[in-house]
């Protein structure tokens, strides 16, 4: 290392000038630049050429610059760089030429200076090279990354910039390694893009192979794929006879949009214990093992309380009066999180659920999210707030009421990396909210059945979402699905909802290809205004709704019953269908015996319970509460 240059740079305009022959500049979007682990930004003052080179954080991230050098030598690179900010340490990063580490360390100290508009010159690193095409390359030391880059400067007469393609990391694990065992082929330092892996996972006796989850996810153990992107893969294992909640669907029991499944457990491959305080729920729920964690009583805190989650844990409420008030919840860079039956009520100044960090796979079910509208709408922040690339997520049998703004999805029009956001959102009641049901920005989101009532706004796409708005009920809602308040509009993919007194918009449009099984839980829009308050324990619509003047006329007897029913039909409409669901969603099979307009249905395989009996005719959908005793 030394502190010499080989060629004098001048600037002229705020261009650069190159004394011709002696130097090589490869500036940003220009032949030489091969791989960039960040993006092309412009923000910060000062850069020359067309922007800088903002790389990502994290340890082993870089950035690469091909070249071609006439015949052997010793050569002089160094870089342009800015590194300002409240964080002094420096950003060092290991030297590669054509693949292989050298012994020196690139130095980037902090500039002293709380501005990222201060650019500075690395020292000058002499490096010997054979006539023809070489590769330097980057790679961070500290988990900061690398600083801003302006350009890279090649020192010595007749280099040329050199085509090249991208080069990619891949790192293979799994997640016990009591489970099995990984290998994969061929194995390198960096693969060229287009490059095929093959990677292969045996499980252990106890134990399946399940999927590889990362940028490259499978369901198959023996796995090509062909790297176009830095890659992890790590191979999921599970002891045998572990199943996962027959209740679960959506976007939760996926990891990726090719649909590859993931197996969500929760903390069912640990111990059940049950909470009885807020430092109970703390300490189990913060714990490195998984729990299921089990509440019974009501728990109030002082708005200053918090609760994290972390993963491979569940917390379920078991009986009516379960619930957390006053304290907010945090779900931070975790997976693997399944949150049922409970209440979540008046936080105030931050959100009931905050998901953030990169979360994955959470599903919340069976829920009450509310406050009340007595305060202005600044007094409280969101019931559920999914952002910072927090991702496949369901949300469903909820209710979000008495609240002004619900569920926000991506939480800045900046925010562009939560383009990889995908929420499932099902089966949940929304009334007496003012908006955000939910509001999302950049990603994707399948909302299927749900009631809306009451509302100044609904679904609300903007910055380039694409939202699947299937089969929902709208009554009184505003402007149920529109592009709202955004300086880019999101787009919408409107199929077969109900809107009663209710605006919405079609256009822009787009196309959600749904990567998982959802039909079997898809019930027509017209029953929901009697499923929805029956599964969730919200407030019932006026009886009217969602049937016809025949209902009327359609008797159940006896009800409650044990072994058998009967259904008298009206006279005027034949039934299409006659079907009996449980509070899920979830169809019975149940045989009905036809006697003309009486229908007799044998209930005795039933459990006890609520179930749903829904007769479907050419004109109309009627549903009816029924109880098995």
């Amino acid at each position: 290392m030394k502190n010499k240059l080989l060629t004098t740079i001048v600037f002229l305009s705020g261009l650069l000038q190159l004394t011709a022959q002696d130097t090589l500049v490869i500036q940003e979007n220009t032949v030489g630049i091969c791989t960039m682990d960040g993006i092309i930004d412009n923000s910060v003052a000062g850069f020359t050429g067309e922007g800088y080179a903002n790389i990502s954080d994290g340890t082993g991230v870089g950035m690469s610059w091909s070249f071609e050098v006439p015949s052997p030598g010793i050569y002089s690179i160094r870089w342009r760089y800015a590194l300002g900010g409240s964080d002094v340490t420096a950003r060092d990063a290991r030297l590669m030429i054509d693949n292989v580490y050298t012994n020196d360390t690139v130095r980037f100290p902090h500039s002293g200076s709380s501005s990222w508009a201060v650019w500075m010159n690395t020292d000058t690193s002499d490096i010997e090279l054979p006539a023809g095409q070489h590769t330097v390359r980057l790679v961070s030391i500290t988990h900061k990354g690398l600083p801003n880059i302006d350009y890279f400067l090649i020192g010595g007469t007749g280099i040329v910039p050199a085509q090249c393609l991208p080069s990619f990391t891949f790192n293979i694990g799994l997640n016990d390694s009591a489970a099995g065992t990984v290998s994969y082929s061929p194995v390198q330092e960096y693969y060229d893009s287009g490059t095929t892996i093959t990677v292969s996972a045996q499980s252990n006796p106890g134990y399946f192979f399940h999927s590889w989850s990362g940028e490259a996810a499978s369901a198959s153990s023996n796995h090509n794929f062909i790297i176009n992107t830095n890659t992890n893969l790590t191979a999921l294992f599970y002891p045998e006879g572990t199943t996962m909640d027959e209740n679960a669907i959506g976007y939760a029991t996926v990891q990726h949009d090719n649909g590859t499944p993931y197996l969500l457990t929760g903390g069912s491959l640990g111990e059940t214990v049950q909470a009885h305080s807020l430092a109970d729920l703390q300490s189990y729920l913060g714990a490195a093992e998984p729990y299921v964690v089990e509440l019974a009583e009501h728990i109030t805190g002082l708005n200053t309380d918090e609760i994290a989650i972390v993963s491979n844990k569940s917390l379920i409420g078991t009986t009516d009066v379960a619930g957390i008030e006053g304290i907010r919840v945090s779900i931070n860079a975790a997976r693997n999180i399944i949150i049922r039956n409970l209440s979540f009520s008046k936080v105030i100044r931050f959100d009931e659920i905050e998901i953030n960090g990169g979360s994955r796979n959470i599903w919340i079910d069976h829920c009450d999210f509310f406050t009340d509208l007595d305060h202005d709408i600044d007094y409280y922040d969101g019931l559920l707030d999914i952002k910072n690339q927090s991702s496949f997520i369901t949300v469903s049998w909820s209710k979000f009421h008495d609240h002004q703004k619900c569920v926000l999805i991506s939480s800045g029009d900046q925010e562009t990396q939560d383009s990889v956001i995908r929420i499932t959102l099902h089966h949940n009641y929304f009334y007496q909210c003012n908006s955000r049901l939910p509001s999302i920005r950049f990603g994707k989101a399948h909302i299927f059945n749900n009631l809306y009532v009451d509302a100044e706004s609904g679904v609300n796409s903007r910055m380039g979402a694409c939202v699947r708005v299937e089969k929902n009920y709208f009554m009184d809602a505003g402007t149920g699905v529109g592009m709202m308040f955004s300086p880019v509009p999101g787009a919408v993919e409107i199929l077969d909802n109900v809107f009663i007194n209710t605006g919405h918009a079609e256009e822009p449009s787009c196309v959600l290809d749904v990567p998982y099984e959802y039909t079997a839980f898809l019930d027509e829009p017209e029953s929901l205004p009697q499923i929805i308050p029956a599964g969730t324990g919200g407030p019932g619509l006026p009886s009217s709704i969602g049937g016809s003047e025949s209902e009327m006329e359609l008797k159940i007897f006896p009800n409650p019953a044990s072994e058998s029913m009967y259904v008298k039909l009206p006279k005027e409409e034949i039934p299409v269908s006659i079907r009996i669901y449980n509070m899920m969603g979830q169809e019975q099979h149940v045989a009905f015996a036809d006697a003309g307009l009486i229908m007799k249905a044998d209930i005795s395989k039933l459990t006890s319970g609520i179930y749903l009996l829904k007769i479907k005719t050419e004109n109309s959908t009627i549903c009816r509460k029924i109880i098995v005793e």
